[in-house]
């Protein structure tokens, strides 16, 4: 019998999560007809189709596919797999040169035609689908309800779909960052004196420049957001997938395609203030249109300040290149990190780190083997958990039975038995909840050796292109290379001293696919590391 996978993906505006088990089982009853040996099942839930990246069940059955595990791909529908023609293309035409069918129970077999038949269609239902959605945004507008995010200063009306609220404690403070600004004080100093103050922020820890400083064409931030000022304006900006990382970037809309609406009861400032705060922005640079698309570095995104754990920002080049800070630091000074490091210092180092790491598949073998011993001990400490809640569920289903006994006899009338079954109830709901989200155990975990001699490769071609200084990676290794390091953590220095990073990363790339990403860490100093990943 040949052997076969399955692939079951559900998207949360289209359906529910009971969407992956209905499909797998469809698929299984179509392999069965075949003649064909379900190996395994892959599945992604709650994910677009519009893209590839961001689906671990399907970067893990196209890993298993390169290594031969499998000879047909069993799924509903090709939509399914993709809804996007030129990502369903590769993902036929890699399957294609492995040897792998492509078989789905809504039609068959599929050829180059088919593909390219369903790919179209997938792709026209997902773009009407989203213009749909923008018409129905514009009508929520239009009727003077609010079909953006919350912003600061206000909240939901409760049973009142789009309608916000004024919540005076914030108000107070957004007209204090107005009337502060007003009179001569920089964004970076009434983040600093808020967070000083303790006052909660409207997301995340800490207030930051940016936060009250916000985007002149994009209408974001305290200072520039014209709701305050009783507007509602909408689409400003539209939201595309680069399709080289999967990332959904924003781009400004031209002002023809605002929508525009007064909404004088959501007003906080006075038009005054609001206008003198205007002027004095325009003064001092204006909207700074910021067109020229930023290079991507290798590590552009994965790089966190050791101190406090935000991001770190590019801030300035000198004779030696191009330097990176803490973004905390710089925009609120609540974080004591203060140093300045060089890019490219970093990502030397994290390459020969990486190139020690896997010059010998022994450091992955010994990681593989804690791992497993430490997987095992949360497991066993799983199993007792799970048992101590089936026998509390057995309990509250046990009293619940009772009670409708005596209900039944006439023993107890029905407020009293109101008032008894609810807690048990609620009880016996949040047991069921907590075993279903429970995980089955799982204690195999394999190393894939071609997976990690083709890692082994992508860090010598990025060793390369980092070499030449030029900051710009190519998909192919950037992407393996982002498969398998999530993070890169730059801890605090004094001025003079080595740096010292910590790469974090995931297994998924590298052992068997049967467990999700795992976390590995690998330390590294100045001098090459002698621990493993």
């Amino acid at each position: 019998m040949r052997r076969a996978v399955v692939y079951a993906r559900y998207s949360t505006d289209l359906q529910n999560d009971q969407s992956v088990e209905d499909q797998i089982r469809l698929c299984k009853a179509h392999a069965e007809k075949m003649g064909l040996n379900v190996v395994h099942e892959y599945f992604d839930r709650a994910k677009s189709g519009a893209s590839m990246f961001g689906r671990p069940g399907l970067s893990s059955l196209m890993q298993a596919a390169e290594m031969g595990a499998f000879e047909v791909l069993v799924s509903e529908a090709p939509d399914r797999i993709s809804r996007d023609i030129a990502d369903l293309a590769h993902i036929h035409k890699s399957l294609t040169f492995r040897g792998v069918e492509m078989n789905c129970v809504n039609g068959g077999r599929m050829d180059t035609v088919q593909i390219g038949m369903y790919g179209v269609i997938g792709q026209m239902q997902r773009e009407e689908g989203a213009k749909k959605v923008k018409r129905g945004m514009v009508g929520v507008v239009r009727s003077g309800r609010n079909a953006g995010g919350k912003a600061y200063g206000y909240r939901p009306v409760l049973g009142k779909k789009g309608e916000l609220e004024i919540v005076e404690e914030e108000a107070a403070t957004v007209r204090r960052i107005f009337e502060l600004y007003a009179t001569g004080f920089a964004p970076r100093t009434i983040a600093a004196t808020l967070n000083a103050e303790g006052i909660p922020a409207p997301r995340g820890q800490r207030w930051n420049g940016s936060t009250i400083n916000g985007n002149g064409q994009r209408g974001n931030g305290i200072l520039r957001n014209p709701i305050y000022a009783g507007k509602l304006i909408w689409n400003r900006v539209r939201m595309v997938k680069d399709p080289s990382t999967g990332r959904r970037i924003s781009r400004v809309n031209p002002e023809s395609e605002y929508e525009e609406i007064d909404a004088p009861h959501l007003r906080i400032v006075d038009q005054s203030l609001f206008d003198a705060v205007q002027s004095r922005k325009e003064a001092t640079g204006g909207a700074r249109p910021r067109d020229v698309s930023k290079s991507r570095r290798l590590l552009s995104g994965l790089l966190r300040c050791g101190c406090c754990g935000g991001g770190m920002a590019l801030m300035g080049v000198d004779r030696s290149g191009p330097r990176v800070q803490c973004s905390t630091y710089r925009e609120s000074r609540s974080c004591t990190n203060g140093a300045r490091y060089y890019i490219e210092k970093i990502e030397r180092q994290v390459l020969d780190s990486l190139r020690i790491q896997f010059a010998d598949t022994a450091i992955i073998d010994e990681y593989v083997r804690v791992y497993r011993e430490e997987r095992r001990r949360i497991e066993a400490e799983a199993r007792r958990n799970r048992s101590t809640s089936e026998k509390a569920l057995a309990d509250a289903k046990s009293g619940i039975t009772r009670i409708v006994d005596r209900i039944a006899k006439g023993l107890i009338d029905d407020d009293e038995a109101a008032a008894l079954l609810q807690p048990l109830r609620q009880e016996r709901d949040r047991l069921e909840q907590e075993l279903a989200a429970s995980e089955a155990p799982s204690n195999v975990i394999e190393l894939h050796p071609q997976a990690v001699k083709h890692f082994r490769e992508n860090v010598e071609q990025l060793a390369d292109i980092v070499a030449t200084k030029t900051g710009m990676v190519d998909v192919g290794p950037a992407s393996a290379f982002r498969q398998l390091v999530a993070a890169v953590i730059v801890h605090p220095r004094e001025k003079g001293e080595p740096y010292t990073i910590q790469i974090k990363g995931y297994l998924s790339s590298l052992i068997d696919s049967a467990l999700s990403a795992k976390s590995l860490v690998a330390e590294e100093g100045f001098e090459p590391p002698t621990q493993g990943l």
